[in-house]
């Protein structure tokens, strides 16, 4: 559900005899930036469709940068509980900072999760991610947080 003046996006989660609610909510509101909008809708679709991914949302509880290097723009994910705000740019000290291109942000999203909950790197589009990694396109800060590390990748996967 979408609330154009409000800039939050609410996606559903049914639980037992209660719906949850995981909220994302954008901080400049209609001003956010097209990333901003483009990620924050894509995390409150997958939260809603995928009930398994309602946990991982509540469990982040961290702040996540993510840079595009091709489009300099970024954003900043702040993930408190139920609720997750978007801002535009690099805000506060991020516990995990992600710097790629749009392709490889699109592969990410692409990455298929396997047993464990592990993003699955040994397929074809897993060791384009890893290729990105070693040759620089790819740059994680925050490696050592890698339970926050895997959480976002299983929200953003839009692979069943």
């Amino acid at each position: 559900m979408h609330h154009p003046g409000a800039g939050q996006l609410a996606g559903r989660v049914a639980g037992g005899s209660r719906t949850a609610v995981a909220e994302v909510v954008f901080a400049e509101g209609e001003q956010a930036s097209g990333l901003a909008t483009m990620l924050g809708t894509l995390l409150a679709q997958n939260v809603e469709k995928h009930r398994a991914k309602y946990e991982d949302f509540r469990r982040v509880d961290a702040d996540v940068a993510i840079e595009l290097t091709d489009l300099g723009e970024a954003v900043t994910l702040s993930f408190a509980g139920d609720r997750c705000t978007v801002r535009n740019g690099v805000d506060g000290r991020p516990r995990v900072r992600l710097r790629t291109d749009s392709d490889t942000l699109l592969r990410l999203s692409s990455l298929r999760i396997g047993p464990l909950g592990l993003p699955n790197y040994v397929d074809a589009n897993g060791r384009s991610v890893l290729r990105a990694l070693a040759g620089g396109r790819l740059r994680i800060d925050g490696m050592r947080h890698l339970s926050t590390l895997n959480r976002v990748t299983r929200l953003f996967s839009v692979v069943e």
